[in-house]
């Protein structure tokens, strides 16, 4: 297993790998991905994606956190700091989006909608 050499192999890998996976697991990578900057930077893919022989890529979320807690990506952008600890919280399921019932999730997603400017 090694990381990816490039951030088409990249991006590839993991979407086949978040098919499989969980919706938060899905939304976390989704995220990476349409936002472009993580994927693209080879310090990132290095130290949080890992590839199968097959091409599959995945990311160990808790390797991640402690990356990004340990200060690995703080010559990022605040923008893009945000990006990242946002997947990675997706990613390790930390406010327990799992469980939420539909409710709560439409409550959720109202919230967050309404706090980055989007109406419907």
């Amino acid at each position: 297993m090694s990381a990816p050499a490039s951030a088409t192999s990249a991006i590839v890998g993991l979407r086949r790998w978040a098919r499989g996976h969980s919706p938060q697991v899905a939304a976390a990578v989704g995220l990476l991905i349409a936002h472009g900057t993580w994927p693209a930077r080879q310090e990132f893919r290095d130290a949080c994606i890992e590839r199968d022989r097959d091409g599959t890529c995945w990311i160990d979320w808790t390797d991640v956190r402690e990356a990004f807690d340990a200060g690995a990506f703080m010559k990022a952008s605040t923008s893009e700091i945000a990006v990242l600890d946002l997947a990675i919280a997706l990613g390790e399921d930390r406010f327990r989006f799992s469980r939420m019932g539909p409710a709560n999730a439409r409550a959720i997603a109202d919230v967050i909608a309404a706090a980055v400017g989007v109406t419907r």
